[in-house]
This record gives structure tokens, sequence and C-alpha cells, in this order.
């Protein structure tokens, strides 16, 4: 098995866990101060709008668009790749300041189209109106980030970009703390802009270390062109799970006080098997598959979407699973203190189930979206979100308005998003996909998960700490999981610990 991609993405997943182990400390301090409410619901809105924004762009959509571009450049012309690199940069920065401009200007019909149900209370309205207009420009920093990040990734850095999300987190901790008894909820907006400077100034002292350099220039060259038109198909092909996180905030407004709130808690937990380790999969094979397909190796390039479409199944199973078992215990272990009550995590409890349920299917997109941009296709990964947007809002208007399953039902509306953008991809993917190995692959994780469960479902009878119980547990299950796998000869696990032990 090549190991590039695969030492990249253990490299970005250990840097992302960092920053998201942080970003856990981050919400635990909001719970704490704010708890949930119509407040904090506020708040969670104006900072969904440019935060899917930077989940869109950061999260894998412009090293789509970039890298292939990028990588043929620097192979054939190196000086035009160093004017693509300057120009483009020029060009990105001019959007995304157009976008926050009207936003800003435009900020409280954002708000109410997000958020339709804040229009029974117009002092929310007015506060999630102003949050807005502080937050907002916090998208171009984080899309100077992006940028930066992209390019850092071609030279195979992936640990200071990913790990540079902490340097938010620390903000948003140090502004809840010491300055939320002078701004209140607007300490967390403040907190958002001077954590996405310090992301800046970190990614861009390492972008001068490697060499890089940026000329401010609106030259046009063909490149641009090519990239720009990649992009917005690259922002909603990753975006999926963003935008099925918007539907859900558009109906959890008209549900309940606090249900935004419960649905952002929720997701945070799920969303750190993606944020770990499936983007950075998804990144690591983007560089590897798009060399490949330059130099034409194909061979090579079925090979490591292969390996890893496999490992997503192995990481991204048990994490599922793992989170239904001891998701309650980590809720409360999290969130349940100060202003954040027992009733606030049960409905936080619920809505993560929704989630887990399509985690496997978020993973399994990331490596054949990777093999689509890889060869220049952007067209493929786009319908595949549009079809699962699409599902993902008739399932939520039957689950919460026919069924009535609340948040719980938003959330896996979300998941059946997942589902169906993963059909879609893999039915139009003409590459080679190894349907045997995959499904061995799938069934051993499988028992490998069901053995995990039934141990901790067996230990919690005998631990009566939440907290020993989640941190045994979870070592636990890591180790009963890993030892089925071995002596089930899964040769994805075989092939990983030889190499390290090598």
């Amino acid at each position: 098995m090549p190991s590039k991609f695969v030492k990249n993405t253990l490299v970005f997943s250990i840097a992302t866990f960092i920053s998201r182990i942080l970003g856990y400390v981050r919400d635990a301090v909001i719970a704490f101060v704010f708890g949930a409410s119509y407040l904090t619901d506020a708040f969670f809105v104006a900072w969904r709008l440019p935060n899917t924004l930077r989940q869109l762009v950061a999260e894998g959509s412009f090293n789509a668009a970039f890298i292939p571009i990028y990588t043929k450049l620097k192979n054939e012309h190196p000086h035009k790749a160093q004017n693509y690199i300057s120009s483009l940069f020029s060009y990105y920065v001019l959007i995304l300041s157009i976008i926050t401009f009207f936003a800003v200007i435009f900020s409280k019909i954002l708000v109410l189209v997000l958020a339709p149900g804040f229009s029974k209370n117009p002092q929310i309205l007015e506060t999630a109106s102003n949050l807005v207009k502080i937050v907002f420009p916090y998208l171009i920093l984080i899309g100077i980030v992006s940028f930066f990040t992209a390019v850092l990734n071609t030279k195979d850095r992936f640990f200071i970009p990913a790990v540079s999300p902490a340097l938010l987190n620390l903000s948003f901790i140090a502004f809840a703390f010491f300055l939320s008894s002078h701004f209140g909820i607007y300490s967390l907006a403040f907190g958002a802009l001077f954590g996405g400077l310090l992301q800046v100034l970190l990614t861009f002292f390492l972008f001068k270390k490697e060499g890089f350099k940026i000329n401010f220039t609106f030259k046009f060259i063909d490149e641009i062109k090519t990239t720009l038109n990649r992009l917005l198909p690259a922002f909603a092909s990753f975006g999926v799970s963003q935008f099925g996180f918007v539907v859900d905030t558009i109906l959890a407004s008209l549900i309940m006080a606090g249900a935004i709130s419960y649905l952002y808690y929720a997701n945070r937990i799920f969303q750190l098997p993606i944020g770990v380790f499936a983007i950075g999969l998804g990144n690591a094979l983007l560089v590897s598959l798009s060399k490949y397909y330059a130099e034409k190796n194909q061979n090579a390039f079925d090979k490591d979407l292969n390996n890893g479409i496999r490992i997503a199944v192995v990481i991204s199973l048990p994490a599922s699973i793992g989170m239904i078992v001891l998701g309650k215990e980590i809720i409360e272990i999290l969130f349940q203190r100060g202003q954040f009550s027992q009733t606030d995590a049960s409905y936080t409890y619920q809505a993560l189930i929704g989630y887990a349920v399509g985690l496997l299917f978020y993973t399994l997109t990331r490596p054949f979206k990777s093999a689509f941009f890889a060869k220049e296709d952007v067209k493929t990964p786009l319908y595949s979100t549009i079809a699962g947007i699409l599902g993902s809002i008739l399932f939520a208007v039957i689950f919460v308005f026919i069924l009535n399953l609340g948040v719980f039902g938003l959330a896996l509306a979300s998941s059946t998003a997942g589902i169906i953008s993963l059909i879609y991809l893999y039915y139009f993917y003409n590459g080679l996909v190894n349907k045997k190995a995959f499904l061995v692959t799938f069934f051993k994780s499988a028992l490998g998960s069901f053995f995990m469960a039934i141990v901790i479902y067996a230990l919690k009878p005998f631990i009566n700490n939440k907290f020993v119980l989640v941190f045994l547990g979870i070592l636990v299950a890591i180790f009963v999981y890993f030892s089925v796998l071995i002596l089930l000869k899964e040769d994805i696990v075989k092939n990983l610990l030889r190499r390290r032990f090598k």
C-alpha cells in the first residue's frame, strides 16, 4: 500500500484532533456560560452563515479546484505556477470580500432565511442580525487560511495548517470567559474574528518559510478562469453535510427554543471523526490521486483509492457505533453543567444518534469525491450533492412534520443526504472499485464494532463515574475493535502496523 497519502492522513488527523479537543473545551465553555436558549440560538445562526462557507472553503473544496491545476502547472511551467498563485489569491480575496459586504448589508434577511422562526421575536432577530455583521468578516480570514493551506498541502505540509483552528478555539474560550460579562453573547463574535486573524498569521509564516510569495495582481490567465469555474461546484459538492445542517437549522427554528443549539452541540461531536479523519483522508488522497492522474499511472490511482475507501470503513464504522453507545455520557461530560440542563443533554443525544447513522456514508463520499476532482470532474460531485440536499429536505419534512420525530428526525434526515450522495457517486464512478475487498473489510469492521459495543454495554453497570466510563470505555473499545480486526487478519490494519513497527 502506498504510504504517502496514509502518512499525510495520519499527520492531518493528529493535528486536527488537537484542535478538535480544544473545540470541545470551547463548546463546553459556551454551554457553561450561556446554556441553550434563544440567545445561543441567535449566535449559532449568525455563526452558521460564515462557518458553513468556511467549511465549504477550508475542508477540501478549494483544494479540489486548486491542487490538480497547480500540480500540472508546477510540473510543466514552474514560473507560470507562481503567477497563477498570485493572481488566484487576488481574485479569491476579492470575491470573498464582495460576499462579506453583501452579507453584512443584508444580514437581517439572511437570518430570516436561515431561521424564519426568529420573526416571532424581534429582539432575537435584531441580536442575530448584529452578530452576523460582526462575525461574517471571518470568512475573508479563513478564506486566506484555506488558500495558504492548499498551497502548503502540495508540499506535503499538513500539520501546521490542520492545527491552526486550535488558535480559533483558544480565542473563543478566552473571550467567553473574560469578556462575556462586558459584551454578553457578542464576546463570541469578537473571539471568532481574533481567532481568524491568528490563523492567518500562523499559516502565512509557514507559507513564507516554504519559499512561496504573493504579489497582488489581477492579471487574468486561462487557469484562473478554469479554477473559478470549478470553485462553485466544488463548494457545493463538499457541502452536503453543511447544507443539510442549514436545512436542519431552518426547520429547528420552527420547533422549540434551544433546538438549534441541540443540533449544534450534537453536530460538533459528529464532526469529530469527519474533521479528524475524513477531511484529512480526502485532502491527502486528492494530492496523491492528482499526481497519479497527471502521470497517467492508473494502477497506482486505483490502488490508493481502494485503500482509502477501506480505511474509511475501518475508522468510521466503529466511530458511529461508539457515538451511539457512549454518546449520552460524552454529552453529559462535555456540556451538562452551568446553564446546560439534563433535558438539554437528552435532546442533544437524540440529535447525535440521528447524525451517527450517516457517519459511514459521509466518510465514504470523501475518497470518491477526491477521485472525481483529481480527474478534473467537478460536475458529478456537484450533482451528487444536489441529490443529497433534495433528499434530506424531503425526509426532514416527513420526519419532523409528519412523524413528529423532532431534533432526532432533523439529524436523521441530514444522514439521508450522505447516503443518497454516496449512492450517486458510486453509480457514476467508472474506475475500478474492488467490491470484494470492500465487503470483506466492511464485514470484519462490523464484527469488530459489534464486539466493541457488547463490551462497553457490559462495563456500564460496574462503573458509576461517567468520566471513568467514557475514557476507559474508549480505550477498551479501541483495544477490542482492533484486536478483532487483527484476529480476522484484516490486511489494511496489518499493513499499517507492519509499516509502523518497521
